[in-house]
């Protein structure tokens, strides 16, 4: 059978128990969602969005059985190649989330789905943490930090804290090997299996030359190749075979779900970047620092070009700017359960390093926010460093390892061959307390003579790595296809033929991620690579890492912001129908259903707004609609005053109809339209009365004042019909206000006021620039020139305002003036109502995460802050146009606030999805604030 008919075949057998939309196999989403963070590209002919352990066993047995090749995806941060395939990838759903949290924090057993950050913050109130810190850590998830035994800044890997694990082998079966009935039944089906590992382990025993070498080069951190110290180190072979899964690659099998021997968390800390003037003295350090037990809990060498890519990131020590040229830092850490303790850890450390040269004196810093920032900075060198490359280039890192005795020596070789090659701008940095030093640099792939440059240069780096210091050609970023053929080189031919027996024992046919690990191409690490042309000022900086989709509402609906940049890269590149049809999906996938609310730049480490790209899309779609939108800008207050009249039509026909019957007349004619008419729910604000400042209570001689700027949405959008709490938000703000002593202003022409969103969201920028000039001349009007603080109640309305704000105006959204002028103002008497928090994009952007907590807490004793939850979708008015955006951002909602009588944020159009998909009132904050609060005498 052809393999085009063999694919056909799978995708039909497949469909008999997969849903049809959870196999792709269209152009833009196969690119999309095949492409990793390593700079090579395949295109999958299909690929399977898998929700469960039962599903991976059937897709595994029906390729099995029609000699097909798979690969598994978690998030695809790995930076190898080996989460890329151009045959089946079996991608994970978000379903792989369930956790269980053992022995107080001392394990803790995770479905493979877990991300890293996320097992942190639920180990964090028990004062554990996990054990390996890769970079990745925010958005890799942990059955890939397992399959790579990725480590980090701590040298602490899966291999040497895994308790136990869940496995699924390329015929089906389930071993479990915390599970003693499960490593009975395994011991029995696959006996075969058992004795062939054991004599692989027995002959690697008798063999006591390589043995000894095996053992030596695993001193330091290795994951070139798979773990032959798992015959070395354990007696029974099923932990043999566990071991060996770890680190391989996705391919001997699939890990579905694994439990970790987690490490204290110690509540004091201190680090320092201690700046040498070269990169030598700096390694003299490291290796004392190993070598006399030095009590460092790490100890990152960052050079001269990684300072200078870094130097202006937000908690960079002023000083980084004007360290003198080959400079290198070593960032160091001390952690403690006393202070005493802490305090005699830094002597003991700054001791060390007393008679060597510093550039700048040592000083380090206890404060949580600064040491926190510095190891933030460490996590973001690589993108940084890439972000700074030449258009159309690729960030290259090569991430390599050595004896730690001769890490100075090596680390002057392989500056030497950098500068050799032409690699002016490449950086050192790494966990030098392990030997493990990654290397990055520039790199083009557009003509023969900078692939043959690359080429001899990584040939180069093998014989220094290998034949000169014996170290590791891949230390922790696991071999993929980067190192592929150059593992032989490393192990030698013994050792690399027990490699080979392994893969045919555990993978006969090698249909699991062929290439990977084990490959016969001696050109691999050169093939397939990525094109990265520039496309837009905007996102061009993006080294497609993956660290932004964690934090997009819609990444489980159509694309990432890594992918959407992905899918407008490959557009530039296509022509004719091609192009076209690509173009046509990109609307909806790409433009469409991106909400825009940039959290992406949040923790992308160059800050990349994949929103900006997307307004910019927007903006050239709708040129021919500017003299529309400036229309609407120009009669601001008639628009709105018809969208009241339009809600009020929908409130008497909700009224009349009642729910059900009013939801099905809706829907209908929604789908009429081509999805042109709004999407209705019960939730529907009911119109907003109309405020008049002249109406409002006189002025007082009350010596607190503010101005009060209703956004429009809260101008025109009521509580919804069935609301516990009818009383406007204007309304119930006002008292609040008042019942803290402050007198309330109204800026003038107050139902023309916008902030520009709405305007900006579509791209239209000369009307949102217009319309927020507008406001703020009011506002400043109305403040007294800046004097009288100005309160919004809409937290996006607020950071939209803040982006043209004239410099006299102190302008604050809800939580964040309630929290700065009026808690001493009020008494709070908090209820032991659980009630429900959403932190609104906008709100996290403008870093008030911190204070809505604080102030939601003061209000009640029971605050449910629900997991996975980020933007919300409904994006200003995407919950009405493109509702299935908030459908699957808010798709865990409702079971994590079932027990919550309320819910609360600081958004009135957020709210509106909020209470649809949760079964609970969603209301502003402030009426928590009021409900729980009295005036202080």
């Amino acid at each position: 059978m052809p393999d085009s008919a063999k694919y056909e075949e799978f995708k039909t057998r497949a469909a008999e128990f997969i849903p049809q939309d959870r196999i792709i196999t269209d152009y833009l989403r196969t690119l999309a969602y095949g492409t990793d963070a390593s700079f090579y590209r395949l295109l999958p002919k299909v690929i399977v969005q898998v929700a469960n352990e039962n599903e991976v066993i059937r897709l595994m047995a029906l390729a099995t059985e029609l000699s097909l090749a798979i690969t598994f995806r978690a998030s695809g941060t790995s930076l190898s190649g080996q989460a890329i395939t151009d045959s089946i990838l079996l991608r994970l759903t978000p379903d792989w989330k369930d956790y269980e949290i053992l022995e107080d924090g001392k394990k803790i057993r995770m479905q493979c789905g877990v991300l890293g950050s996320d097992a942190n913050k639920y180990l964090a109130p028990l004062q554990y943490q996990l054990a390996p810190m890769p970079a990745s850590i925010d958005a890799a998830t942990v059955g890939g930090i397992a399959i790579n035994n990725a480590a980090g800044m701590n040298s602490m890997d899966t291999y040497g804290v895994m308790e136990s694990a869940r496995f699924v082998f390329l015929d089906g079966t389930v071993l479990d090997t915390g599970s003693e009935e499960s490593r009975n039944a395994f011991r029995e089906s696959h006996a075969t299996m058992i004795a062939e590992v054991s004599m692989l382990s027995q002959q690697l025993r008798s063999n006591t030359a390589l043995s000894e070498r095996i053992l030596r080069k695993y001193e330091v951190k290795n994951t070139t190749g798979y773990g032959l110290r798992s015959l070395l180190e354990w007696d029974d072979p099923i932990d043999m075979i566990a071991r060996l899964m770890i680190g391989s690659e996705g391919t001997l099998g699939f890990i579905s779900e694994i439990t970790h021997n987690t490490i204290r968390k110690y509540p004091l800390k201190a680090s320092a970047f201690l700046v040498f003037p070269d990169i030598r003295t700096a390694s003299t350090a490291v290796m004392r620092f190993k070598m006399n037990n030095t009590p460092v809990t790490a100890a990152e060498m960052i050079d001269y070009y990684a300072l200078k890519a870094v130097q202006d990131m937000d908690g960079v020590p002023d000083y980084i700017a004007d360290v003198p040229q080959g400079a290198t830092a070593i960032l160091v850490q001390a952690e403690a359960d006393e202070r005493e303790n802490l305090e005699r850890d830094v002597a003991t450390i700054l001791a060390e390093i007393d008679d060597l040269e510093l550039v700048v004196p040592a000083s380090f810093t206890d404060k949580p926010e600064e040491y926190q920032a510095y190891w933030t900075i460490r996590k973001g060198i690589f993108p940084a460093v890439g972000a700074t490359r030449p258009k159309g280039t690729t960030a290259l890192i090569e991430d390599v390892a050595f004896p730690i005795e001769t890490l100075a020596d090596a680390l002057v070789d392989l500056q030497n061959l950098m500068q050799k090659y032409g690699y002016d701008d490449g950086v050192i940095y790494g966990h030098a307390l392990d030997g493990n030093l990654h290397f990055i640099f520039s790199q083009g792939f557009s003509n023969k003579e900078e692939i043959d440059r690359y080429e001899r240069f990584i040939d180069e780096v093998c014989d220094v790595v290998v034949d000169k210091y014996d170290g590791s050609l891949k230390a922790e970023h696991g071999t993929g296809r980067n190192m592929a053929p150059f593992v032989r080189k490393e192990w030698g031919e013994e050792a690399y033929n027990i490699m080979l027996e392994i893969k045919r024992i555990f993978d006969p046919q090698g249909i699991l991620n062929p290439d990977v690990m084990i490959t016969r191409n001696p050109k691999l690490h050169i093939s397939n690579l990525k094109p990265m042309g520039a496309v837009s000022d905007i996102v061009d900086q993006c080294i497609e890492c993956g660290f932004c989709e964690r934090m997009c509402p819609s990444k489980n609906l159509t694309l990432s912001p890594r992918q959407r940049i992905i899918g407008k890269r490959e557009l530039s590149l296509l022509d004719g129908e091609n192009q076209k049809t690509f173009a046509d999906e990109y609307d909806y996938m790409a433009i469409d259903t991106c909400a825009g609310c940039g959290l992406c730049s949040t923790v992308c480490p160059v800050g990349i707004n994949t929103g900006d790209l997307v307004r910019q899309l927007r903006h050239d779609r709708n040129a021919d609609r500017e003299g529309v939108s400036q229309w609407i800008a120009d009669h601001f207050g008639t628009v709105t005053s018809v969208a009241k009249a339009a809600f009020g039509v929908a409130n008497v026909s909700h009224g009349v109809l009642g729910s059900k019957v009013m939801g099905t007349v809706t829907r209908t004619a929604r789908k009429l339209s081509g999805n042109k008419m709004g999407y209705w729910s019960p939730e529907m604000p009911t119109p907003a009365p109309k405020l008049i400042a002249s109406d409002r209570p006189a002025a007082t001689d009350s010596k607190f004042k503010v101005v009060y700027l209703p956004s429009c949405s809260s101008r025109t959008m009521g509580p919804a019909r069935d609301a516990k709490e009818q009383t406007p938000l204007a309304e119930k703000t006002e008292a609040l206000l008042r019942k803290a002593g402050f007198e309330v202003i109204y800026p003038n022409n107050l139902e023309n006021q916008c902030c520009g969103m709405p305007f900006k969201s579509k791209g239209m920028f000369n009307q949102a620039d217009a319309k927020a000039e507008e406001t703020i001349n009011n506002l400043l009007e109305a403040s007294n020139n800046g004097e009288i603080p100005v309160y919004c109640d809409t937290s996006p309305c607020t950071m939209q305002l803040k982006d043209h704000l004239d410099s006299r105006i102190k302008l604050f959204e809800p939580v964040d003036f309630i929290h700065t002028f009026m808690m001493d103002k009020l008494n709070f008497t908090p209820t032991d109502e659980k009630v429900a928090l959403h932190i609104t994009c906008s709100a996290r952007k403008m870093g008030l995460d911190q204070k809505i907590v604080e102030l939601m807490q003061a209000c009640s004793t029971n605050v449910v802050i629900p997991d996975q939850i980020t933007c919300c979708g409904f994006a200003g008015d995407k919950g009405f146009s493109t509702p299935e955006l908030n459908e699957s951002a808010l798709s865990t909602l409702a079971d994590q606030v079932k027990d919550c009588n309320t819910g609360y944020s600081t958004s009135r159009t957020c709210e509106i999805g909020l209470s649809h998909h949760s079964g609970i009132d969603y209301q502003s904050i402030v009426y928590l604030v009021d409900q729980c609060t009295e005036a202080k005498n």
